[in-house]
């Protein structure tokens, strides 16, 4: 996709292609030039049908919204906020501080405006108040990479706040092309029963773990970025301070974003064969063997003893703070269903 600000002056002067105002963007894929109104009903039918396939929309259904505050998130937040109104499903938003200075600061700032704006309750966490300790010094304690300690809280927290919420599922913001580099990382690595766990959606599991939703799974990067600059939903242009320099997963996409230039429609085409072929790598990843266990310390999910979370805790804190998290959850969780 491109914006007509980036393309020729030609092409600056196109017209929506379904009803002839003057375009925004280009979708040489799908052969269409669009207009601000058609552009953001093409990301939400997209977004639509990722929820349709997967049987998401259906009245009262709750699901968690992880809102970061980037523009990814954002974009989510407000394809999943118009399609609750037409669907009657329930949409509460989740945001993590992370302790990372004016960074977190300004990403709760934003979480939580975008959030009011599109009507929708936000659960905040300090991760500080909740552990005694910010990200980056929980990983220097254990000593991890920050990346990696980051990503283990967040996914912990995210979903011991959806089974104390009791919600359906929990809502993240990976675009198509996040999919698309993480899931050829995993080939390279030849890790393949991992990619078993990158569909539009996983399953739950029973009192463990909250089924993983990925609405703008056939939105590429490009889409999402307009989509939320278009619907004025408030999101942090700047990055983590602690993002690696030059990950893998970025030199994907910039190899991907060259290949989509010159073959439009690779990207959508890969997203969908992905899908597709996802019983596929279910199968390998069956034929391992491993059966969810229960976290002997706090009673979440486990692939073997003591879960992550309270493994890593343990030893940068002295204690295991999975339990203590729980509790805190469930007390946000009642005043989350208590009516205003």
């Amino acid at each position: 996709m491109e914006t007509m600000s980036q393309s020729s002056g030609r092409q600056a002067a196109a017209r929506c292609s379904i009803c002839g105002a003057p375009a925004v963007a280009r979708i040489p894929y799908a052969r269409l030039s669009l207009c601000p109104s058609h552009f953001m009903e093409f990301v939400e039918r997209k977004v639509e049908r990722v929820l349709r396939r997967v049987g998401a929309p259906r009245r009262g259904a709750r699901i968690l919204v992880a809102v970061s505050g980037g523009k990814d998130s954002a974009a989510m937040l407000t394809a999943l906020s118009k399609l609750s109104k037409l669907y009657g499903f329930e949409l509460v938003g989740i945001h993590l501080v992370l302790g990372f200075g004016a960074y977190s600061e300004k990403s709760r700032e934003t979480a939580e405006k975008a959030c009011r704006e599109n009507g929708v309750p936000c659960i905040v966490i300090s991760i500080e108040e909740a552990l005694g300790a910010p990200v980056h010094v929980i990983a220097r304690r254990a000593r991890r990479p920050v990346c990696s300690v980051c990503g283990l809280v967040k996914r912990y927290i995210i979903n011991a706040a959806a089974v104390e919420l009791r919600a359906d599922y929990v809502a993240m913001g990976h675009n198509a092309d996040d999919i698309i580099a993480y899931t050829l990382k995993l080939f390279l690595n030849q890790d393949l029963e991992s990619i078993a766990k990158m569909g539009p959606a996983t399953e739950s599991i029973e009192g463990l773990a909250v089924a993983r939703l990925r609405p703008l799974y056939e939105v590429t990067e490009r889409e999402s970025l307009l989509y939320a600059l278009l619907s004025n939903t408030p999101f942090l242009h700047d990055e983590c301070p602690y993002r690696p320099v030059a990950p893998i997963e970025q030199r994907i996409k910039e190899s991907m974003n060259r290949l989509e230039e010159e073959h439009p429609g690779v990207k959508i085409n890969y997203i969908r064969r992905l899908e597709s072929r996802l019983t596929v790598y279910k199968r390998l990843a069956a034929e391992k063997e491993w059966k969810p266990q229960k976290c002997p310390t706090c009673g979440l999910l486990s692939s073997g003893g003591e879960c992550g979370f309270c493994r890593l805790t343990r030893r940068a804190l002295g204690e295991p703070k999975g339990p203590h998290v729980r509790r805190l959850l469930r007390e946000l969780a009642a005043k989350a269903a208590r009516p205003a």
